[in-house]
């Protein structure tokens, strides 16, 4: 039972962002919520076949974790994709998520970090980074997202940790890149009650009704969100 409730509460567990961030948003009124729509198409990375041994064996992930620049704090949950195979020096993940925050600020970023999934003997995986992205959000006009469209972003060496620590100079991996498309998702105002706010949630994924007890939806409420999402919206039976 112990098991199940740590369990739980880690799926649960939300790191809030900097408290000056949330009062600079509400002090220049940039603090009404906006609803976004990523989608996660593909990374490029002919790397990896050179510098990771029996690579069709291994499977690949993207973690995608909201980040303030200026006081250097990851916050809010971080996602994980599927596992996705290389083809053709290509990893397609085809996933959209979705998420909205209130802090409509140019220090409110994205990090997306490549992390590759190699077999252990005993049959586990061993997650190594094998690069990272980030995605700005906003420009310094809140209301227009710097990223609405299509963007190819460059991967760079080294972890997302880095950020931790400025003065740290990190490289671009040579014609690695991931390609994505970010826009404004409206629907989503009207389900922000059902959602913790700056958690991305992918289309086809369970969605919490109360996230600090981890209850999920009746299925008129998941048909209903799927809906709102941009998913199917059959009526359950």
């Amino acid at each position: 039972m112990a098991d199940g409730w740590r369990e739980v509460f880690e799926r649960s567990r939300l790191i809030p962002p900097p408290s000056q961030t949330v009062r600079l948003a509400g002090e220049n009124h940039l603090s009404q919520s906006q609803g976004f729509q990523l989608n996660l198409s593909r990374v490029t990375a002919p790397h990896l076949s050179q510098v990771i041994p029996h690579s069709r064996h291994v499977t690949y992930q993207l973690r995608v974790t909201l980040f303030d620049r200026n006081h250097q704090h990851f916050f809010g949950k971080t996602w994980r994709s599927s596992p996705q195979k290389m083809k053709n020096k290509k990893i397609a993940f085809n996933e959209v998520l979705y998420f909205y925050t209130s802090l409509l600020l140019p220090s409110t970023l994205m990090v997306l970090e490549l992390v590759s999934l190699p077999p252990r003997p005993d049959g586990s995986h061993q997650a190594l980074g094998r690069g990272f992205t980030i995605l700005e959000l906003f420009t310094n006009k809140p209301e227009i997202p710097a990223t609405d469209g299509d963007r190819r972003l460059s991967l760079h060496h080294g972890s997302p940790r880095g950020l931790l620590h400025p003065l740290l100079k990190d490289t671009i991996i040579d014609g690695a890149h991931l390609d994505c498309v970010v826009k404004k998702h409206p629907a989503l105002v009207s389900m922000m009650h059902l959602l913790p706010e700056n958690v991305l949630v992918s289309g086809d994924e369970e969605i919490p009704a109360h996230h600090h007890l981890g209850l999920t939806l009746t299925p008129l409420r998941q048909t209903w969100c799927r809906c709102a999402l941009g998913g199917w919206c059959g009526v359950p039976a």
